[in-house]
Parts: structure tokens; sequence; C-alpha cells
């Protein structure tokens, strides 16, 4: 009778996770508080107990070793095959983040590459806001000049006109008392 892929798969899920639970309790201190608890119990039950009819496993404790033995050897290669399964299960996590790792550092190359070449655009860029600046303060200058060398013709016009309408003014006096004389 053969099995289908799917009941096999579900066997192995089903081992899988009563194996990992037998090796959790295993390896937890309620395990190993359970078989102190066990081994303690079943010694003082068969030193101190009065009756001597109620005693199980006399002092030998023969009994109580071997048990211990077939937990012992049931309960060794169970978690020998855990704890394997367990590094295997580490060393996939390790892998994961290594390829994880190069990931983000192939990441950081690509960013830092685009930083490169948006340093060198800002540098370029802030060249070519400077030599503007550096036009604008040229050309503020001359209209600066301009505005100056403006002003000084109006003034001197100003003077001009002021000293012609003297003149004029001296003149038109002349006349008129050239006429007011003749």
């Amino acid at each position: 009778m053969r099995m289908s892929k799917e009941k096999i798969e579900s066997f192995r899920k089903l081992r899988d996770k009563s194996g990992s639970r037998f090796y959790e309790f295993s390896t937890s201190w309620w395990a190993m508080s359970f078989f102190i608890c066990i081994v303690g119990g079943c010694v003082l039950w068969n030193e101190f107990i009065p009756v001597a009819s109620l005693k199980f496993d006399p002092y030998p404790f023969n009994g109580l070793r071997t048990v211990l033995a077939l937990i012992g050897a049931i309960q060794a290669p169970v978690l020998l095959l855990y704890s394997r399964k367990s590094t295997d299960y580490r060393k996939k996590l390790l892998e994961q983040d290594y390829e994880l790792e190069k990931k983000i550092y192939k990441k950081i190359e690509f960013i830092e590459a685009e930083l490169k070449e948006n340093r060198q655009l800002y540098l370029q860029e802030l060249k070519n806001v400077q030599i503007l600046s550096k036009k604008i303060r040229q050309k503020k200058r001359k209209l600066r000049e301009l505005e100056k060398s403006v002003i000084a013709k109006k003034d001197y016009v100003a003077s001009v006109e002021s000293k012609t309408r003297e003149g004029l003014q001296s003149q038109k006096s002349e006349n008129n008392e050239k006429n007011i004389t003749a």
C-alpha cells in the first residue's frame, strides 16, 4: 500500500512538531525538576516507608536505574537530532541574514553613488549660482555708477541752468535798466 505525498508530508510535519515539542520540554527546567522529583520520590518511598510490602524497589534501586537508562536511551538521540536541526535552522537564518545584508550593502552603494552624482551636480549648480551672483553684483555696481553719473549730470545741468538763469536775469535787469534810463 502506497501513501500519497500529502500523507507522508503530514506525517513528517506531525513528527517534526512532536519531536520539537519533546525537545523543548526535555531541555527545559520543568523536565529537570520533574525527573528530580520522580527519582527523589522513588528513593524516599522505598527507603522510608515503614510497611515492607509497599516497597516496590529496594535499596540498589535496580528498577529506577533501568527506567532512567531507558529514558536516557530514548531521549539522547531525539535531543541530538533536534539540536542538529536547530543548528541547521540557525544556519539557514544566518544565510538569510547574509543575503539580506548583501542586498542592503548594494543599496547603500547605490545610494552613495547617487549622492556622489548629486554632489557633482550640486557643486556645478553652486558654481553657476556664484557666477550669476557675480554678474548681478557687477550689473548693480554699473547701475549705481550710472545713477551717480546721471545725478552728477543732473546737478551739472541744474547748475548750468541756474547760471544761465542768473545770466539771463542779470541781462534782463540790465536791459530793463537801459530801457528805464533811456
